[in-house]
């Protein structure tokens, strides 16, 4: 299964409430009914940046494919189909960056189609220290810098690493992952992040230090579609 998630901008002649309601209202129901290759669909609206100095965004959107093929070669059901989602995006879509990622799933709330998800949730694009090779960064991410959030930070009730494999867009930054991490509302979150900073916190920050050489984040709301 390939996963690809696009860091998407609205066009700048409407608002970030508008671009939302056209990405919920009108686009979704056009790319379920003319992409019959994507197997699973999550919009996540971007409510505000999570760290200092990321990106601008307004949607992150997680599209699941069979094979990599299936997304670049029979995205559509139709030529009319293409056209049909070619004129809707453009009267929201202002840019988008998109990656290829290999999905691995630590911790999923149980889901409910067309809903939001009950909670709160970031997504943070991760780049390794430069001592670092991409292959060496994400064993370690994987082994040990997930078991250290599972086991230390409480509340954890959404935990995904999506690995890139490579940036399908022709530009954009160069992660080597995105972090997805949700708790079950803003108490969590804040109990999370505001515990001692010794132990189990002190391993996971440390851990950290040690892998990651930037991050973007940006908290959203989640929207599974299908």
């Amino acid at each position: 299964m390939r996963k690809m998630v696009f860091l998407c901008r609205r066009r700048p002649d409407i608002t970030h409430d508008e671009y939302a309601r056209r990405v919920l209202e009108g686009h979704v129901p056009l790319a379920i009914r003319h992409h019959p290759t994507m197997r699973h669909y999550v919009v996540n609206i971007v409510e505000r940046v999570a760290v200092p100095g990321s990106a601008d965004l307004d949607s992150v959107a997680e599209l699941s494919f069979e094979t990599l093929e299936d997304y670049r070669e029979r995205l559509y059901d139709s030529p009319e189909g293409e056209k049909i989602i070619g004129r809707d995006v453009v009267g929201f879509m202002g840019g988008a960056h998109s990656y290829d990622c290999t999905e691995h799933v630590h911790r999923r709330p149980e889901r409910r189609f067309g809903e939001r998800t009950p909670g709160v949730k970031l997504v943070e694009g991760l780049k390794r220290k430069p001592e670092l090779a991409h292959d060496e960064f994400v064993a370690q991410w994987l082994e040990r810098h997930v078991p250290l959030v599972l086991e230390h930070l409480p509340g954890v009730t959404h935990c995904v690493t999506n690995v890139v494999d490579q940036r399908v867009s022709p530009a954009g930054e160069d992660f080597d992952l995105f972090f997805e991490i949700g708790f079950a509302g803003e108490q969590q979150l804040r109990g999370a992040f505001a515990s001692p900073k010794s132990g189990g916190r002190l391993s996971i920050e440390s851990d950290s230090a040690r892998l990651v050489g930037a991050v973007e984040a940006w908290r959203v709301a989640e929207f599974p579609q299908k």
